[in-house]
């Protein structure tokens, strides 16, 4: 279905009920920031296998991202964005009813496949029911729930947690999950164009081990033995995993993720700086209400709190951000962005247990205000490349 085929009314209920469900998405990659030490608490274990509720759900939905791409070329749009939100409240209700580590682990298993398809799936529809002027604008809005709402999520969800106790996090995602699963049965339609390419195992096997191995290796260089068997064993497992997948790419007629996208220079560049600003932006979100609990002593709810300004600057300056991309282009906004970024990250690698708490507060804000421009510099690289190869651009 072209962009000319969707009626305005229908093209703006499309585009908030995915701005509303991708919030929700979002949120719970790092709603349970603020909860770890509540399940620590309620479960009797320990705070580092609680923060794999948390890794684990990076790493799931690090692996379907890519995949995303098959799903998106192969099943019509209105099945698979159903599907997928089936899934995610799905996962909910399995936290919900959760007794166990395990159980809670499953849940979250779903609720990440979902949000890896949505995360790239939205991108491709928005861009294909808009015009090429707008994208900068429509989905500088749609960054409020990439940027935005993982910043803002510990703090409603210390909020719910003092009042309902751990599971009190998931109670407003899943609320509204459920809305807009009957907001898409009455009103999405099929958008992208769908053919029947082939599920390539092997290629989906090889991006496992690569994101499953590096995320490991990654996570063991932070532990007290970065150099032992379980951080060397998973990276090896992780560069052979990418070395095995890229080749198999290159090679095959179809590809389950087109990487030779990576040959323009501008696509490319965005990647790099997206990834770059995610890694931050999510770093932050998911560490410090953790840090102002264990080293400054806060309730979830207060440190749900220091987190809001980042939220805030995020969510006012990620509409803007788009507008400025659409009128004056990605080169000067991005210059000066990553200046701000690279002096708040500077300013939080010397923050300590004795620095005043309005530090961490303020350099956190300016992260926020810097996380703006993540989805103004996806839309320039994926508006360089051509409209059919979207689905493997935004995964």
């Amino acid at each position: 279905m072209s962009l000319f085929e969707v009626t305005d009314r229908k093209r703006k209920i499309i585009f908030l009920n995915i701005v509303v469900i991708c919030t929700a998405t979002s949120m719970m990659s790092t709603a349970l920031a603020t909860a770890i030490p509540s399940i620590s608490a309620a479960l009797d274990i320990s705070d580092s296998l609680t923060q794999w509720l948390t890794s684990g759900y990076m790493l799931v939905m690090g692996v379907m991202m890519p995949a995303s791409a098959f799903f998106v070329k192969r099943f019509p749009t209105k099945a698979l964005y159903t599907a997928t939100v089936l899934t995610f409240i799905v996962g909910m209700v399995i936290d919900l009813l959760a007794q166990d580590f395990m159980t809670l682990m499953v849940g979250r298993i779903f609720q990440a496949a979902a949000n890896g398809i949505l995360m790239s799936m939205a991108q491709v529809v928005l861009m294909t029911i808009y015009v090429k002027e707008r994208h900068g604008t429509v989905l500088g809005w749609y960054g409020l729930s990439m940027s935005a709402a993982p910043i803002v999520a510990p703090t409603i969800a210390g909020v719910m947690i003092n009042l309902f106790g751990w599971r009190g996090a998931f109670y407003l995602p899943l609320i509204i999950a459920v809305i807009s699963l009957v907001i898409t049965l009455a009103s999405m339609v099929d958008i992208v164009d769908v053919s029947k390419v082939p599920f390539d195992v092997a290629s989906f096997v090889t991006c496992a081990m690569m994101f499953g191995g590096l995320t490991l290796g990654i996570s063991g260089l932070t532990t007290s033995d970065p150099l032992g068997i379980m951080t060397i064993v998973p990276l090896a497992i992780g560069v052979v995993g990418a070395a095995m997948f890229i080749r198999r790419q290159l090679r095959i007629e179809k590809p389950f993720l087109e990487l030779r996208l990576f040959g323009n220079r501008q696509f490319a560049l965005s990647v790099l700086c997206g990834m770059l600003y995610y890694v931050v932006v999510m770093g932050y979100s998911i560490m410090m209400p953790v840090c102002y609990q264990k080293c400054y002593g806060y309730d979830p709810a207060m440190s749900g709190l220091f987190i809001l300004p980042s939220a805030l600057f995020c969510a006012i300056m990620s509409p803007i951000a788009g507008r400025i991309y659409d009128a004056h282009g990605i080169r000067k906004p991005m210059i000066v962005n990553m200046a701000f970024c690279l002096a708040a990250c500077a300013g939080m690698a010397v923050v300590g247990v004795d620095s005043n708490i309005i530090i961490p507060v303020l350099l956190g804000s300016i992260i926020g205000i810097s996380g703006c421009m993540v989805m103004p510099m996806t839309t320039w690289g994926v508006n360089s490349v051509e409209a059919v190869h979207r689905p493997d651009a935004t995964a």
